[in-house]
């Protein structure tokens, strides 16, 4: 293990740069088991925003990584549940509209390209499966497996098993050569794609016998970049999904564009499938554990010590009632917390009063705050270093109109002589107020500020999004002088507060790239925070 893979283990933040097999760095969800998978039959449909791990999770449910040749152990029953993913691609579904081609036609070749890329990952995923024949017991004689019942959708289709893909993928290259140039090129047969997959899963079901069982789940990614009549044409496959071929979907929240089919139906929630939220966690107990587990297992993967956690653990569904167990939580979020501290408010209220600067703009807001009021107090009858947290946030009580200078004043006294007050009585004026006081004073600094520091800071940053928190954690590990060995040292405030403040920058210039209208949202985020 060295430095450089600790500081470079958190910079790979999304699934794609991972590849199609994520067994390795997939940690089960909290969530998991509400998902049924291999229980229900019941299609789903997936949502949430940008970087909560909607294509991580697809892609563990994926043959890729179910028969991952990194599992060391693969159930029998594995096959009962064979997930096929496809992602949709924009630019390519965008470009099969208009362009002088009639709609109809435009329909008979989507359900023609849905068709080929499930057909191909169905044989890619029995080739996964036989594959890995030695871990599951499953012994498949592919090469001699008769198909020739499908040449009835191409004269030329291979009566083979072992010439499937190869027909497959060239069938797909010349669609994309002719969607490329509807004009220039000879349009292709297109097969009846849902009937087509069916027809290829039921022969091989019937002549695999290990497969008899088998259900096939589609998994499509980024649903809501498919074209009105794109989405139709799947949510008739998804309204008619039976065993054994079952569609899933994928997308951002609101992604449906329609939920018409092809029919005179449309889908229902309940009744045609069963909605999904990602980020519906319990963002005090649910999502600050699974972050630390993250954290905790990419650090074990370059070699750091992690004995809270185990791969074992993360991954069977089993140990799901385990890791939701009060003292799991406590430890996992205690290892987190110690590599990434924080500083309670009085620490960080003491901090003002180290800093010269920071002093000094305490104590000429509180004059500011004084001279509006036109009192003739001084702010030293306000601020005292024995109480910094409520030295703080006097120019804010100032303000209030409805509050009397004399009066503040007063509660402020007994703050100072131990009698009951309403900075930390029932009123909790510090409690209400603190926080923002605090940021206040580094408004317009060019310095991080230390109040985004720590491990549950960085939860409460990144609100369920698990692409910011690993950014978050980069960017903290990326400078920080990283120990030798099997251990990790403490991260420093400092260190942290900055990282924040990097990310922050990043991701607000990000913003504009938030589809058509992502300059006018970066210009909103921009007054919104001038507001704030």
């Amino acid at each position: 293990m060295s430095n450089t893979g600790i500081k470079q283990v958190f910079s790979t933040n999304r699934a794609e740069e991972l590849g199609f097999d994520v067994w390795d760095n997939f940690v089960l969800p909290p969530f998991f088991d509400s998902l049924s998978v291999g229980e229900s039959r019941k299609p789903k449909v997936i949502v949430g925003g940008r970087g909560c791990g909607k294509t991580m999770l697809l892609r563990y449910l994926s043959h890729e990584s179910t028969f991952s040749k990194n599992r060391e152990e693969i159930p029998k029953d594995a096959v009962s549940h064979i997930g096929l993913y496809w992602r949709a691609d924009t630019q390519f579904a965008r470009s099969m509209e208009c362009r002088g081609v009639a709609d109809d036609t435009w329909a008979a070749a989507f359900r023609h390209l849905i068709g080929i890329v499930v057909a191909i990952e169905v044989v890619r995923s029995i080739e996964s499966i036989g594959n890995r024949n030695r871990t599951t017991g499953l012994d498949f004689d592919l090469a001699d497996l008769d198909v020739s019942s499908l040449e009835s959708y191409a004269v030329d289709f291979p009566n083979r098993f072992d010439g499937i893909r190869a027909y497959l993928e060239r069938a797909l290259i010349q669609f994309e050569v002719w969607v490329n140039d509807v004009r220039g090129t000879q349009q292709p047969s297109f097969i009846p794609g849902h009937g087509f997959v069916r027809r290829l899963v039921q022969i091989l079901r019937d002549k695999l016998p290990d497969l008899r069982d088998s259900v096939f789940y589609v998994y499509i990614d980024e649903y809501e970049n498919l074209a009105v009549y794109q989405q139709r044409i799947i949510n008739t496959w998804l309204k008619h999904s039976e065993p054994p071929l079952i569609f899933n979907l994928a997308m951002k929240r609101n992604g449906f564009k329609t939920r018409a089919t092809e029919g005179d139906e449309s889908l229902n929630d309940i009744h045609d499938f069963r909605e999904i939220d990602l980020e519906a966690f319990d963002l005090e107990t649910e999502y600050p554990t699974f972050a630390a587990e993250i954290f905790l297992h990419r650090l074990g993967r370059v070699g750091v010590s992690t004995p809270e956690i185990s791969p074992d653990l993360l991954k069977d569904p089993v140990m799901l009632t385990k890791r939701r167990s009060s003292e799991y939580r406590e430890r996992v979020q205690n290892r987190a917390k110690a590599i990434f501290p924080s500083k309670s408010a009085r620490e960080l209220a003491m901090t003002v009063f180290s800093d010269q600067t920071l002093k000094r703009r305490l104590t000429e807001s509180v004059a500011r705050a004084l001279e509006a009021r036109k009192s003739n107090r001084e702010p030293s009858d306000f601020i005292s270093e024995g109480f910094p947290e409520a030295s703080i946030i006097i120019p804010a009580l100032l303000y209030r109109e409805s509050l009397p200078v004399e009066a503040l004043h007063s509660e402020f006294e007994m703050l100072l002589g131990g009698s009951e007050n309403r900075f930390t009585g029932k009123t909790n004026w510090i409690h209400n107020n603190f926080v923002g006081c605090y940021l206040l004073l580094f408004d317009g600094l060019v310095r991080s500020c230390p109040f985004y520091s720590g491990f549950l800071t960085f939860c409460y940053m990144s609100r369920g999004n698990l692409r910011h928190f690993l950014e978050l954690c980069h960017k903290s590990l990326s400078s920080a002088d990283v120990n030798e060995g099997h251990s990790i040292g403490v991260v420093s405030i400092e260190l942290q507060a900055e990282a924040a403040r990097r990310v922050a920058a990043d991701l607000l210039t990000e913003i504009r790239s938030f589809g058509p209208r992502g300059n006018s949202l970066h210009t909103f985020v921009l007054r919104l925070g001038s507001l704030l």
